[in-house]
């Protein structure tokens, strides 16, 4: 069978960085390809490679027959693509970016509207929200009806269910599989073991070239060192009886829509504490209150001491908070935004200076001081931002969703800076979707439609629900909404 999509000693270079060295894989018709690799192996610039947004320096691509270079007005019309980050216009509405896509590819919403049938009568209901406005996983369904309401050959997906909870990565995948069904070829990267294993075939690709090419339990076996690292073993710390957040019937409404529904709960000193629930629960909104970022509609809290409705300013001088969109400057070198946050953050010169050595020799970034931080691999940048956002040794961390997007090993790698800020006294306040990143938390709440509807140690909660794991306590909760993920 003739490949749809072959590359053939592919290079790419930017300037010093060689991106991409001789790689070489080919996609058969109608399967799902996984391209696996950790931060920065490549894979990002070989989807852009594909997608004919980039030409390669040495090497050839062709997608169902034709040229990614010299082919590529014609191949485009061939091609779907979701990029890593969410590609479509937040102030146009969810109709209006499927019409505006059908458009642009010379296609109507009616002539393919068989192929997202499926996807979007879930978004139906929201089709006069604007895109921005929708949560992380309503808006990669919306990328993916765009992507396809053309009948594309061949679609490319480059990480698309990061920072989307296990419920909605499950029905991603399971529009994935009907659109094989349908006859369409798929290249997609993913972090997840299991979205991993759900490909047909995969390559694995690491320092810009293709290590290997072949089944995913073969190659998992083969790189178990970066795709399926050991686990972390830690002794945890005895509990303090010191509670550094305390939160009664907190509410916070927008309009008529509620939020967070009178939730109350309480976190000790030097706990890691993990807060769940699916996309549009309400974790962000609570987070946000807690912060000082956003004043509750009604309900009492205090964080390190201080009200959260009366002393919001006091609140974010004593505590560090890192959020799901990266936050550093991407224009500014990597030790200058370390010194930018400590002067935000008020620390004497005279702290500043060795502080920033002993960071830097920490994460192993001396050697990158004058790098711009937009240079730098996910993970890497996901590292500097934790450890800026406890450069000033705060009471307490919130984490939004830290480690999105990231391989498992470098995963691993950041929830060992997450063990030695507890170890140091810090209280870890962190939302994820990575279910065996949940194993690691000293509590667990899950919030379904705005209100907790479980907290306890992890194996507690696998007791009381009668789940091998934290992945089957999720999905049983996360099935108990009855609001959308909107």
């Amino acid at each position: 069978m003739e490949p749809i999509v072959k590359v053939e000693g592919v290079a790419k270079c930017y300037r010093r960085v060689q991106a991409l060295d001789g790689v070489s894989f080919d996609v058969r018709p109608g399967e799902i390809f996984g391209l696996i690799g950790p931060d920065g192996a490549g894979k990002s610039t070989l989807f852009r490679l594909m997608a004919t947004l980039l030409c390669p320096e040495r090497g050839r691509i062709t997608v169902d027959g034709l040229d990614t270079v010299a082919d590529y007005r014609a191949l485009r019309c061939r091609l779907g693509y979701m990029p890593g980050r969410f590609s479509l216009y937040p102030d146009l509405t969810v109709e209006e970016n499927l019409a505006f896509y059908a458009t642009l590819f010379g296609a109507t919403v009616r002539e393919n509207y068989h192929l997202v049938e499926d996807i979007y009568r879930q978004l139906e209901p929201f089709k006069t929200r604007r895109a921005g406005h929708l949560s992380g996983g309503m808006k990669q369904k919306l990328a993916l009806c765009c992507a396809l309401i053309h009948k594309p050959a061949v679609l490319l997906l480059d990480e698309p269910t990061t920072g989307v909870d296990p419920v909605s990565r499950k029905e991603f995948w399971e529009m994935l599989r009907r659109l094989k069904r349908e006859g369409i070829t798929m290249v997609v990267a993913t972090p997840y073991p299991d979205e991993i294993r759900a490909t047909d075939r995969m390559a694995f690709i690491f320092g810009g070239q293709v290590r290997g090419v072949g089944t995913p339990e073969e190659m998992l076996a083969r790189f178990s060192d970066i795709l399926c690292p050991p686990g972390l073993a830690r002794e945890p710390a005895g509990a303090q009886a010191e509670h550094v957040i305390e939160v009664k019937d907190l509410v916070k409404r927008f309009g008529s829509f509620t939020a967070v529904d009178h939730i109350s709960f309480s976190v000790s000193k030097g706990e890691i504490f993990g807060f769940l629930g699916a996309n549009g629960a309400g974790k962000t909104t609570a987070m946000r209150m807690l912060c000082g970022l956003s004043r509750p509609t009604s309900g009492a809290g205090r964080v390190a001491g201080f009200d959260i409705n009366t002393q919001q300013e006091q609140i974010k001088k004593h505590i560090g908070y890192m959020s799901q969109k990266f936050s550093l400057y991407d224009d500014l070198k990597v030790w200058e935004n370390i010194r930018l946050f400590a002067g935000i953050y008020g620390l004497p010169e005279d702290v500043i200076a060795p502080r920033t050595e002993e960071v830097l020799r920490t994460l192993g970034l001396a050697a990158e001081r004058d790098t711009l931080v937009g240079a730098l691999p996910l993970g890497w940048k996901q590292r500097l931002a934790f450890s800026v956002a406890t450069f000033h040794r705060p009471d307490i961390v919130f984490l939004d969703e830290p480690t999105g997007g990231v391989d498992p090993k470098t995963r691993r790698q950041f929830w060992e800076l997450i063990y030695q800020a507890a170890d140091q006294g810090i209280t870890v306040f962190v939302t994820t979707h990575y279910m065996d990143e949940a194993e690691f938390c000293g509590r667990v709440s899950i919030m379904v439609d705005g209100r907790i509807r479980a907290l306890d140690t992890p194996e507690g909660l696998k007791q009381t629900f009668g789940e091998k794991d934290m992945d089957g306590v999720f999905h049983r909760l996360a099935r108990e909404a009855t609001r959308n993920a909107d």
